[in-house]
Formats: C-alpha cells, sequence, structure tokens
C-alpha cells in the first residue's frame, strides 16, 4: 500500500469518528476529533479556538438538537507531510430536543488536518456553511 493510500485511510477514520459522534449526540468524541489547538468555525458564530471552546459549543449544540449527519468529501489532498486539506459537501437533519421539525440543511466543508506527534491525523481547522438562503433573502 502507498503512502498515500495509508495516510488516505488514517483521514478516513477521523472523519469517520467525527460524523459518528454528532450522529450519536457525543460532544466529547467531535471535540476529540480536533487537535488541542484546533479551531471550529460554525456558521453565524464566532470560531471556537481549541478543544475545550470546541466541546463547550458542541455540547451546546448537540444538548438542542438530535442529528443526521453526512459527508462526501469531493476532494482530498496531502500538503506536506503533516497537513493535508478535504473539501466536500455535507447533509445534516436536525430534530429540535425541544419539539417541533426538523431543520434540513445542505452545506459544503473545508477541513484541514494536521498529523499529531502519534501519526493519527485529527482536525486543525474546519468550517461549514449552508447552500440554503438566509430567510429573506433572495433564491
Amino acid at each position: 500500500m502507498s503512502v498515500e493510500a495509508t495516510e488516505a485511510q488514517a483521514i478516513d477514520r477521523t472523519r469517520e469518528e467525527h460524523v459518528a459522534a454528532i450522529n450519536s449526540g457525543d460532544a466529547d468524541a467531535w471535540a476529540a476529533a480536533f487537535s488541542n489547538d484546533g479551531v471550529q468555525m460554525p456558521p453565524n458564530a464566532p470560531a471556537n479556538i481549541g478543544r475545550d471552546n470546541i466541546q463547550a459549543w458542541s455540547g451546546g449544540f448537540l444538548g438542542a438538537f438530535r442529528a443526521e449527519f453526512s459527508l462526501a468529501p469531493e476532494e482530498v489532498q496531502l500538503a506536506g507531510a503533516d497537513w493535508a486539506f478535504e473539501r466536500g459537501t455535507y447533509e445534516i437533519s436536525l430534530t429540535p430536543k425541544a419539539g417541533g421539525e426538523p431543520i434540513q440543511d445542505v452545506g459544503k466543508y473545508i477541513t484541514v488536518y494536521r498529523r499529531q506527534p502519534d501519526d493519527s491525523w485529527a482536525m486543525a481547522r474546519d468550517i461549514w456553511n449552508s447552500n440554503n438562503p438566509l430567510p429573506g433573502m433572495p433564491e
């Protein structure tokens, strides 16, 4: 197996853990997919810098919603020995835990991965945004 294939499999594992954490409502596991100094950049909110802030925001998000989430990577590229980036699309259905109709969203994302000291890959930067127009905006 080539080095590129081995690294791609390791990045796939990190992505799969990230998706599984969201779908199981596990904010600790979601935050654990990030490097200690990771930055999570959710839409319509300030950036969450560092794993503790990522865990706090993710806990609030998953406390409010039950998620059905999927990612479809369209491009994964290694950038030197210790960095990789991924571009793709997502789909998510968020069911409010307080009751109400599910919120459906589709959008795009970029994730930057960084190799960790144990040779695993962690999310170093993650940004996503919706393809749906804001309420009141023309489509």
